[in-house]
């Protein structure tokens, strides 16, 4: 079973037992001593099953099936796409953040970090972009008026 409970520290926190064991409420030394197969008793069993409700009980115990519970693949797909079209939908502010907030979008497209966009900044970044198309599309015109009155003369003079 220690084996499996391995698993479950990849899966929930990446192997970091110590937020495991801050997750479940353990010390890091109690994870410890569950993983070397001491004190593997009813109430890890317990504490596990019902705070980690998407591993399923089954597998945990006895190591047939998967580890998470079928249903629980597509809640974790419908996250992840909702997760992707949000990062997606920032993405398009890149080119007017801060290198701060750049690479604050950096750790949470690459999972270090939770999104945590607020209203103001994703307003901020709304204003900052209209701005900078506004200062592009006038520079197409300014160039655009420039070359049609290169044409217009180059015209005139045949």
């Amino acid at each position: 079973m220690n084996t499996r409970l391995l698993e479950i520290i990849k899966y929930k926190t990446g192997g970091r037992q110590r937020e495991f064991a801050d997750l479940l409420g353990w010390t890091p030394q109690y994870l410890a001593k569950l993983l070397k197969g001491e004190n593997f008793g009813i109430t890890p069993v317990m504490t596990i099953v019902s705070k980690l409700p998407d591993i399923n009980a089954r597998w945990f115990l006895t190591g047939e099936g998967d580890m998470i519970e079928e249903p629980k693949y597509a809640d974790i797909r419908k996250t992840m796409l909702e997760n992707m079209l949000a990062l997606l939908d920032i993405e398009k502010y890149m080119p007017v953040m801060t290198p701060e907030e750049l690479r604050n979008y950096e750790l949470v497209v690459i999972g270090h970090k939770k999104p945590d966009f607020s209203p103001e900044l994703v307003a901020k970044w709304q204003r900052l972009l209209q701005e900078r198309e506004d200062k592009i599309d006038a520079k197409f015109k300014a160039a655009n008026a420039h070359s049609e009155k290169i044409c217009s003369k180059a015209k005139t003079k045949k």
